[in-house]
């Protein structure tokens, strides 16, 4: 019997500005014609005053690993607003149920802030959820 062979698959890589903003009008266009919401988690850093946090290449390295460990290998990640804004298009959660979109967006946000308290420990995480749902017919 002939065992196939497969590569090691790495985190696939963000996306950028451009590319994450088309997913995500695609996305929305999906939840309108299919009358399924779909979710987007929006993490962005300050300081510990309400300033922005110097987005230097180690904290943007810190913070997506910390995003791709908290997250479902299927979600999409991509950078918003010039790379200031780390975005999550989250696939693998049901948004009709609230309960566990909550739990779920609780224990990410408690994944990425454990990470980032000790890499870089005077960040403040500013955490947006976004669920976005069909029009009302």
């Amino acid at each position: 019997m002939h065992t196939p062979l497969s590569a090691p698959r790495g985190p696939l890589p963000e996306h950028n500005e451009y590319t994450f903003r088309s997913l995500l009008e695609l996305e929305h266009q999906r939840c309108r014609q299919s009358g399924e919401g779909f979710h987007v988690l929006l993490c962005r850093l300050s300081t510990q005053d309400g300033t922005r946090f110097p987005m230097s290449t180690p904290v943007k390295r810190t913070l997506l690993s910390a995003v791709r460990d908290a997250i479902d290998t299927a979600d999409e990640v991509g950078w918003l607003l010039q790379d200031l804004v780390l975005g999550v298009l989250l696939l693998g959660i049901n948004p009709a149920r609230s309960v566990s979109r909550t739990t779920e967006t609780a224990r990410i946000r408690r994944l990425i802030e454990s990470r980032l308290s000790v890499a870089h420990p005077s960040s403040v995480l500013q955490f947006y959820d976004f669920l976005d749902l069909p029009p009302l017919e």
